[in-house]
């Protein structure tokens, strides 16, 4: 009996050894491979690595189910054992929509809802995954009309407590006919709305049902203002919709026309279900060249208004923008996924990140897709997305997806996400420089990636067209900063790994990357220039060196290294060296400690005996050669 199911993140290598399982008992684990992509595969030995997942899943009572795709299953398979990948034969979508709702409502009518033709023809052949969208949309009618019962009989009003059998039966009809009508995203009707018999629609009729739609729970006055605003943008009226006289229809004729009703607090509601979606879905459809015009218009609504509600004396709260907000965001998600097409999203993202990343709409729109990337309907296709934007040069874009890989999708997809961030990086925008900071320390805290993430790094600092920029800021990121279970520990040089530790996991920075990291570091003006980060770098990597024996061999053999530079640019970085190792010994702020200027003393020697070093090669070479600059540095 399992008594709990949680996701397992598969990290950042090709291998999912057995220690990353965790020591639970009676738990359901589910991991999902990634994909092949951007150079990244599921090793070759998976498959013959699941006996000894199963022997460990077997000593604790657990399961584990592997979702895979079944080329990239034929390519790992080699190897597992037999019962690894059972048939699991076909599941009839009756059975699927019985269990789930039972589980979600056990007194629900299911004979009586799957029993009925319609919703038989409906689900019948439905993928799994279509079954869960339509089992919410067959409780939500049941409640409701549950609830209008229940009032029903609170009423003393002897027709409304008193149905027949028949009159319960065509509420079930009718409940149904709901949720058939909402699957086809009520086109029929909202086509004989459009295309009245005898008349012809205005554009200003048909934007104040699209408003409504966008702007549910707002205001009736707002939407009325809006739905102006929207049919000058559309129509690209030079004069606007002359709705501040008694030109235009007024808002009880426009709500009459719409078929809405108006509620005791000012907004409008639709009687019939996901009414409002449908109605968004229709003009997307119907009107494909107004898309662009919409999208803008909609990215907008959020924004701070330009004041035209306030002629209606009506405020829109902080909290209802937020709610707004939110909606426009769901439905820009729904739509992009649904058709596999970005421009939704991406008008949002850039116009929300031009509104301020200080503002609470970017925060909004980040949230979105984060949630969105770890949700199993709409990852794969949001995966994609991210990927995508990373190698665009468009900050907005690209800020996106760093604060989405610093959030749940970097902490559950890390290798995914880290693969992102390169192709960020690698663009090498100045906007998205700083950004990358937090996302890098974030994954670092996965063990699984640490050697990639160091690669690319180090990759980055010695690229000359990034290295003064998105080098400095990612190397900084692990130098300058402390692991948060070890003080005083760089970053960079702490090590998670115990005993059990997978060996690819085991990471120990090369001191060959770590000098080609110090030296973006160095690089920095000389002496001492208040709170910089070399200082601190500095400053924490001596600590660490006098209160971490194991530590001081690597550190102090870094540090020399990374001076260790033929040319006019040695100087420079030992000049840099020494500057902050004496201000780190005493200074201003820093009383005289004798320990420290014993390990500076250490320090300086070495660096003494590498520039002798240098000059008996250069006589070697040269017995001519003037060594006079290697003395002056010396």
């Amino acid at each position: 009996m399992i008594s709990e199911v949680r996701p397992l993140s598969f990290g950042g290598s090709q291998h999912f050894p057995a220690r990353r399982l965790p020591h639970d008992r009676r738990c359901g684990f589910l991991i999902e491979l990634p994909p092949d992509e951007d150079g990244f595969q599921v090793a070759d030995t998976f498959g013959s690595g699941l006996g000894k997942l199963g022997e460990q899943l077997a000593r604790r009572d657990n399961r584990l189910i592997v979702l895979t795709r079944p080329e990239q299953w034929r390519r790992i398979s080699h190897g597992a054992p037999p019962s690894a990948a059972p048939d699991l034969g076909e599941i009839h979508p009756h059975d699927i929509a019985t269990r789930w709702l039972l589980a979600q409502e056990p007194s629900f009518p299911v004979n009586a809802w799957l029993g009925s033709a319609d919703i038989r023809r409906l689900i019948d052949g439905m993928t799994p995954t279509d079954i869960l969208n339509v089992t919410p949309l067959m409780l939500d009618e049941h409640r409701t009309a549950e609830q209008l019962a229940a009032d029903a009989l609170s009423d003393v009003t002897r027709d409304s407590a008193q149905q027949t059998p028949a009159e319960r039966r065509r509420s079930l009809d009718d409940q149904i006919s709901n949720v058939v009508a909402v699957l086809s995203n009520w086109e029929d009707a909202l086509y004989e709305w459009h295309e009245p018999e005898g008349r012809v629609r205005t554009s200003f009729e048909r934007n104040f049902l699209l408003t409504a739609a966008v702007l549910r729970g707002d205001p009736v006055g707002h939407v009325y203002a809006k739905a102006a605003e929207l049919t000058d943008t559309l129509d690209k009226r030079d004069t606007p919709v002359p709705v501040h006289g008694q030109q235009a229809p007024g808002v009880i004729a426009m709500t009459k026309a719409i078929k809405a009703c108006r509620e005791e607090d000012g907004t409008l509601r639709f009687d019939r279900p996901h009414w409002d979606d449908a109605a968004i879905e229709y003009f997307w459809n119907d009107r494909p060249l107004a898309r662009t015009s919409f999208l803008k218009w909609l990215a907008q609504v959020p924004i701070d208004d330009t004041g035209t509600n306030k002629e209606a004396l009506e405020t829109i709260t902080k909290d209802a923008r937020r709610a707004l907000a939110a909606r426009i965001g769901e439905f820009a998600l729904r739509w992009a996924v649904r058709h596999r097409r970005q421009e939704p999203l991406e008008a949002i993202v850039t116009a929300w990140y031009a509104h301020g990343t200080d503002k609470e709409l970017w925060p909004l729109a980040v949230k979105l897709l984060d949630n969105a990337a770890i949700h199993a309907a709409s990852a794969p296709y949001v995966h994609s997305l991210l990927l995508s934007w990373a190698k665009r040069k468009d900050a907005s874009l690209q800020q996106a997806v760093v604060e989405v890989c610093t959030g749940q999708f970097g902490r559950r997809h890390t290798g995914k996400a880290l693969r992102r961030l390169k192709r960020v990086a690698n663009s090498g925008l100045p906007e998205v420089v700083d950004s990358l900071r937090e996302a890098i320390q974030v994954l670092w805290a996965d063990t699984s990636v640490r050697k990639t993430l160091f690669g690319y790094v180090v990759d980055w600092c010695g690229d000359e067209k990034i290295r003064d920029t998105v080098g400095h800021r990612t190397f900084t990121a692990l130098a300058a900063s402390s692991a948060p279970e070890a003080d005083r520990v760089p970053l960079v040089l702490h090590s998670d790994t115990t005993p059990d530790s997978d060996e690819e996991e085991d990471f120990r920075p090369p001191v060959a990357g770590l000098v080609t990291g110090w030296r973006t570091l160095l690089r920095q003006a000389t002496g001492a220039a208040g709170d910089r980060e070399l200082d601190r770098a500095i400053f924490l990597w001596l600590d660490a060196a006098l209160e971490r024996p194991p530590l001081r061999r690597i550190i102090l053999d870094t540090l020399r290294r990374a001076v260790d530079v033929r040319g006019p640019e040695g100087p420079t970085l030992r000049e840099a060296l020494r500057t902050c190792s004496q201000v780190w010994v005493q200074s201003e702020d820093r009383p005289y400690s004798h320990d420290r200027a014993n390990l500076k003393l250490e320090l300086s020697s070495l660096l003494d005996a590498d520039l002798a070093k240098v000059q008996r090669l250069l006589l070697q070479e040269d017995p001519e050669a003037d060594t006079s600059e290697e003395r002056e540095a010396a």
